[in-house]
């Protein structure tokens, strides 16, 4: 029987450690802090911010979250990242994505101190990953790891396959298994033979964006499977629905195991910003 991911469960109980570390570091006198730049337009960055700002209350870390309106200039948002790079007091800040037309998120992105960049963004900690050394990882490849080891006790020399290179999650999730010592594949949108490799794989984590591209031909009998994709889908009847990458009731009639889309990776994405900000704070 397929066994679904509760996401939304096993952040919970992560998150319940958080808060028990930031309760120990509070009582040496330190409050984590994170900062939250929302220079964005998009409805759904607006409900994300709004779910890290209750987490981080909930787990006892002090948030302030920053908003910049249409026609805000690059130079008003780099004001603000050097500024806070200078606060003693904040230890994380995260630049939530897309970004509004007209500013860089890459150039923006770098602009945050390495030791305060919360989700692992900057080119400094993704070359630290990179080269396997000591550094922030990005929050949603640490989250998928985490349910992956929720199914998997030991996963050195496992085959796995990660569809999608963007820099928030393909390319540091390749990385991060890589340096876990499993054999890696990347496919993209140039691959060949696609569903082949796929099937070759004992996990599969899909990062492309595009509802239901992974189908049950795939996929392995008893594979692994991490969705990490959201889209929001308009159904034949016009009702509105959220999906992932994956056809979940297909690809779960061969899987051994599954994430559901809601209360899959999204959970574990911000339990793991709580705990890279609990990091940061100890550390720096």
């Amino acid at each position: 029987m397929t066994k679904i991911i509760n996401g939304r469960k096993i952040a919970a109980e992560f998150c319940d450690s958080v808060r028990d570390l930031v309760t120990e570091l509070k009582a040496r006198g330190i409050i984590p802090r994170i900062a939250l730049i929302n220079a964005s337009n998009d409805l759904a960055s607006e409900i994300y911010v709004s779910k890290k700002e209750k987490l981080a209350e909930s787990v006892g870390i002090k948030s302030d979250v920053y908003k910049f309106s249409q026609g805000t200039k690059e130079s008003e948002v780099a004001d603000l990242i050097e500024k806070l790079n200078a606060d003693k007091s904040v230890h994380a800040i995260l630049l939530q994505s897309p970004l509004i037309e007209g500013l860089r998120f890459r150039e923006l992105v770098n602009l945050i101190a390495p030791e305060k960049d919360v989700d692992g963004l900057t080119t400094i900690n993704q070359g630290r990953l990179f080269s396997g050394e000591p550094g922030v990882i990005p929050c949603t490849p640490l989250g998928v790891l985490h349910l992956i080891r929720t199914v998997h006790e030991k996963i050195a020399g496992l085959h796995a396959v990660v569809i999608g290179r963007s820099s928030i999650v393909g390319r540091p999730m390749t990385l991060l298994l890589l340096n876990a010592n499993c054999t890696v594949t990347a496919l993209h949108s140039y691959s060949r033979d696609l569903p082949d490799i796929c099937r070759t794989a004992d996990i599969v984590v899909s990062a492309t964006g595009q509802p239901k591209f992974v189908e049950k031909n795939f996929i392995k009998p008893g594979a692994t499977v991490i969705d990490v994709g959201v889209t929001r889908i308009t159904e034949a009847d016009g009702t509105k629905k959220i999906v992932g990458d994956v056809d979940f009731d297909e690809v779960s009639e061969v899987a051994g195991a599954i994430t559901p889309v809601p209360n899959g990776v999204g959970p574990m994405t911000v339990a793991y910003l709580m705990y890279n900000t609990l990091k940061l704070a100890c550390c720096y």
